[in-house]
Order: structure tokens, then C-alpha cells, then sequence
């Protein structure tokens, strides 16, 4: 009895009786195994594998060997990922996790066609290979073929791998000096940021254009937090409310880029330094808006900060600070006999305390003065052109301001490049510094734009001021009847500052400059009929230079 392999050799014969010996297991022959090939086919993106002919030819080639060979094709592996790292590759690592399970018990060897196809970095190539090694199984390319059971082949294999890691650095190079290129000359350089859509015009030039309602979104997402009354936190929830979608770590980003009011930012290289320019697209705010926002951001302007979820009885909560620690006071309710009776109050070891119904009754009655007395509004609209007029005589003094604090900065960067040339400062104070006075030309720039702007718009002040009088005149209604939201919403727009309580009685911060100046105009009002004699003192200077804007509440209210 004789037992034969596939090719039809003889490996077991019992001469004696040449029949099967029962008493010998077959396991214990030493029978060879066929080798079995897992295929790994792999391109840099997936528009090379939907339209290039890379992976066909790969998996073509890679038969034909193993037919040739006689190894037995376990499965394809299909990559479309760069070779720079293992990690990223979702492919490679689910058969990694899959060898690693199996223990290299259904395969032996792993081919592709060339070694840049298994990796492109020559210190994760050897940690894979150290890891292949360990599972039993050889890694090995059917072009570059090496026998890594000699030592001297290692030196050819970091040959091939170096190869293509150099390759790639020099692609990198030429990508990234192309990419600052582009950037330099205001392009938006990759995929369009949220707001925004890639498009390409007739001659295949590519820009980037406004998306509706996102880019409107975003927009006002920047004017909420410029105005200061609710946290940044706060505001990208309203945004995601109001359809925007986008993640929380890319909201903060989105109101850190300069992309926004039109400007790109350039990195930095070995010969020059980060800048920024003029972008070709369409700025979605103005320069000092955004600028704005960077200062809410960084802590340089006076903010509420509050959050909007809050109790409805407890509209002010966050609004009040406390008369015996100056600590923001906070609220909740408390459960009595006949029900929650709710409270603002201060935190541990303090323990101010006053009632909610009272403190917010006594809001009302604040509320109340900034009603306009009926037939003010002629008088209001007087008052309001004779600000806008005093302020626009001032353009042109605020316009030479800007420009000479701007000339006084460049002369600082010039005096700070001789002090670098004689040695006076070292090149780091010099770079700190120079950053500086960039960042305030930046600023000093976008302030003198947005004078020209105003400058030249002519604001229709009729219809704001007819609109300001119709919010103001239903103040009261439009607080008492709107939700915890949008009374909140009142509150942050009326007050710039917090207020705090004063025997038992609340004491309201600064309003803004409209509220202000119905307030005024009502005192002198209710005066005159005393015959008292008053004067109604505008503040020109904090009066916007564009016109007086209208208080701005919620939609709906």
C-alpha cells in the first residue's frame, strides 16, 4: 500500500505487506503543505481603484505567480490608502486583526507586486515585518522578490523601501511649495469649509462660493458671539438649532479662521514667515467682526457669558451678581408646604439669598422705563440724526487716527530691524514682537476698511428707528409673553452689563446706547410736566457710526 502527493509521488509505502498500516496515524507523516498566498492589492486613493487599471494589473500579476508557482490564492486584499503608515490603512488592519486571531494557521504568505506597495516608510516596514515574523508568516514581493531568511537581503529591502520613502518626502515638498503657492495668491487651497461649496467656472479654473442657509447660519453665529451674551458654547447649540451641522471642535476652528472675513493665512517656511492676504473668495462677515469675536474669545472684551437653559421662573439667573461677594449668583427652586418656591442665591460660604418673584417682578418694572411715552418718537428720530450727523463729521478724524497709528507701527518695524542688525534684541524678541505689530497693522487695517464702509453707506434711518420703536413699545408684552430663550434673549440685549440687588430691590447695569436714549428722553419727558428743566445728553461717541441699529430680539418675538 502506497500513499501519493499531488503530483503523484510516493511518500508512504508499507513494504511488507504494501497495504495501510492501521496502526499508523496518518498525522504523524510528514506529508509538505502547499504554501497559501494572501494577495495584497493596493493603490494611494479610490479614484485610482474606480478608474485606474493599477488594481487590475496588480491582481492579474499576481496569479499568474501563484499559478506558476503552485500556491494555493487564499483571498485579495483590496487597499485604497497610502502607504506612509500601517495604522490608517482600514484594509491592512483587518487582516492584521484577523492573522493575529487565526495565529497564521490559514496563510503563509503575503505578495504583492512591488515593496512601496506594502509600505512606504522604512521604520514601520521592519516593525511589520518583525510582526509577520512572529505570526509565521513571509511577507514578499513577486518583483523585488528577496529571501529574508538571509541576512544580507534586509540590505536590499531598506534599499527599496528608502527608495520610495524619499519619493514620497519630495512629492511632499513639491505638493506643499505648490499648496503656499496657491495660498499666497488667495486661493482656498482643498476642500471648502462649512458655509461654503468647492465649484469650478468655464475656463476649469476652481474657487469656493457661499452656501445658503449654511453660510447664513455661521453669520449669525458670529454676531452672537461678538455681542457677548451667551457663552460660545451656548451659541453653537442655538446654530446646531437652527440647522447648521457641525461637530463642536469644528465650531471652534470655524470662529478662528480668517477665511471668514476674507483673508487666507499663509504658513510658514524656512524663508519666510506665516502672513496673511487677501482671499479671492467672498467674505461671508466683515473684517472687524471677526476681529471682534477674537477679542470675546481671548478674554479682551467685557462679556455676560451666560447660558441659555434655565428654569423659566428663573430668567435673570446668571444676569445678577451678588451684593456681598460680587460672585455671579446663581438659582433653584425649594419645596414649601404649598408648592416650589424659587430663589436667586449665592454659593457656599455665602449666603445671600433673595426671593425670584420679587427680584423678577422688580425686572418688570425696570423694563417699563425704557417704553417710549407716547409721542417721543418724532423727538427720538431728532436726537438720533443729530448723533449720526456729529458722528459722521468724525469719520474723517477717526479715518487720519487709524492711519497714523498705522504708520507708527511700521515705523516700529523698521526701528526693530535696526536693533536686530546692531544686535540690540535677539532674533527671538525680534519674531515675538514683530508678531505683535503684524497682528495690530491687521487690526489697525481692518478698523480703517470698515470707516471707509461706513462712511459711504447711506443708512435709511427712518425705517430702523420706526423699527426700534415698535420692539421697544411692546418690551414689556414681548418679555412677559416669551419663552425662557427669548426673554433671556431680551435681557443680554437691553443690559450690557450684569446687575445686582440692593435692599431686596434689583439694580440694573448699564443699558444699551437705544435704550439709553429712550430713557433719557422719557425722564425729560416726565420733567417737563413739572417744569423741571432738562437736557437730553446723547453720548455721540458710542452712538455706532453706521446709524443706530435697533435692539435685535428672537425671530417670532
Amino acid at each position: 500500500m502506497e500513499i501519493r502527493n499531488r503530483n503523484n509521488k510516493v511518500i508512504y509505502r508499507d513494504r511488507r505487506t504494501h497495504k495501510l498500516d492501521v496502526n499508523k496515524p496518518l498525522e504523524n507523516l510528514k506529508i509538505p503543505e502547499q504554501k497559501v498566498a494572501y494577495l495584497y492589492v493596493r493603490v494611494s486613493t479610490d479614484e485610482q481603484a474606480d478608474r485606474g487599471f493599477s488594481q487590475r494589473d496588480q491582481d492579474e500579476r499576481l496569479r499568474e505567480y501563484c499559478q506558476r508557482k503552485n500556491i494555493i490564492v487564499g483571498k485579495v486584499i483590496y487597499e485604497d490608502y497610502s502607504a506612509k503608515t500601517f495604522i490608517r490603512r482600514p484594509a491592512w488592519s483587518k487582516l492584521l486583526s484577523e492573522l493575529k486571531k487565526t495565529k497564521g494557521r490559514y496563510c503563509n504568505l503575503i505578495l504583492f507586486t512591488k515593496w512601496d506597495r506594502f509600505s512606504r516608510n522604512t521604520s514601520n516596514a521592519y516593525n511589520m515585518l518583525d510582526t509577520l515574523k512572529a505570526l509565521n508568516i513571509e511577507p514578499n514581493a513577486i518583483d523585488q522578490y528577496l529571501d529574508l531568511n538571509v541576512p544580507e537581503s534586509l540590505i536590499m529591502l531598506g534599499v527599496y523601501i528608502s527608495m520610495a520613502e524619499v519619493d514620497n518626502i519630495k512629492r511632499g515638498l513639491s505638493v506643499a511649495d505648490g499648496m503656499r503657492k496657491g495660498k499666497s495668491e488667495g486661493r482656498w487651497m482643498g476642500k471648502a469649509p462649512a458655509g461654503y461649496i468647492n465649484k469650478i467656472r468655464e475656463d476649469k479654473t476652481k474657487y469656493i462660493d457661499l452656501i445658503e442657509p449654511e453660510a447664513a447660519h455661521i453669520k449669525w453665529a458670529f454676531e452672537a458671539i461678538a455681542e457677548g451674551i451667551y457663552l460660545t458654547e451656548e451659541i453653537w447649540l442655538l446654530a446646531k438649532k437652527r440647522g447648521m451641522k457641525c461637530q463642536k471642535n469644528t465650531f471652534w476652528d470655524l470662529i478662528r479662521n480668517p477665511m471668514y472675513c476674507g483673508k487666507i493665512i499663509v504658513p510658514a517656511n524656512k524663508h519666510h514667515e506665516m502672513s496673511l492676504v487677501d482671499g479671492k473668495h467672498r467674505p461671508l462677515i466683515s473684517e472687524q467682526l471677526f476681529w471682534d469675536v477674537q477679542d470675546v474669545l481671548n478674554g479682551r472684551k467685557k462679556t455676560q457669558k451666560v447660558k441659555i437653559e434655565t428654569p423659566l421662573n428663573l430668567p435673570l439667573r446668571g444676569f445678577l451678581y451678588c451684593p456681598k461677594c460680587n460672585k455671579n449668583l446663581t438659582g433653584s427652586p425649594s419645596k414649601g408646604r404649598s408648592g416650589y418656591y424659587y430663589y436667586y442665591h449665592c454659593k457656599s460660604p455665602c449666603k445671600a439669598r433673595f426671593s425670584a418673584e420679587m427680584i423678577n417682578a422688580d425686572f418688570v418694572g425696570e423694563l417699563k422705563k425704557f417704553v417710549p411715552l407716547p409721542g417721543m418718537v418724532e423727538l427720538f428720530k431728532e436726537v438720533v440724526r443729530d448723533a449720526v450727523s456729529d458722528t459722521n463729521q468724525n469719520f474723517a478724524i477717526d479715518r487720519k487716527d487709524v492711519v497714523n497709528q498705522i504708520t507708527q507701527q511700521n515705523n516700529l518695524l523698521t526701528k526693530l530691524r535696526t536693533m536686530l542688525l546692531q544686535e540690540d534684541i535677539s532674533l527671538q524678541d525680534y519674531k515675538i514682537m514683530k508678531f505683535e505689530c503684524d497682528e495690530h497693522i491687521v487690526r489697525l487695517e481692518a478698523k480703517l476698511k470698515e470707516i471707509k464702509q461706513s462712511d459711504l453707506a447711506k443708512t435709511d434711518l427712518s425705517d430702523l428707528i420706526d423699527e426700534a420703536m415698535l420692539r421697544f413699545k411692546n418690551l414689556v408684552e414681548l418679555y412677559s409673553n416669551g419663552d425662557i430663550e427669548e426673554k433671556r434673549y431680551i435681557i443680554g440685549s437691553i443690559f450690557d452689563e450684569k446687575w445686582t440687588i440692593i435692599e431686596n430691590k434689583g439694580r440694573t447695569g448699564k443699558p444699551n446706547v437705544v435704550a439709553q436714549l429712550i430713557y433719557q428722553i422719557n425722564n425729560m419727558l416726565r420733567h417737563k410736566k413739572t417744569g423741571v428743566r432738562t437736557k437730553i445728553r446723547t453720548n455721540p461717541g458710542s452712538v455706532p457710526s453706521a446709524g443706530v441699529e435697533p435692539a435685535r430680539f428672537p425671530t417670532g418675538v
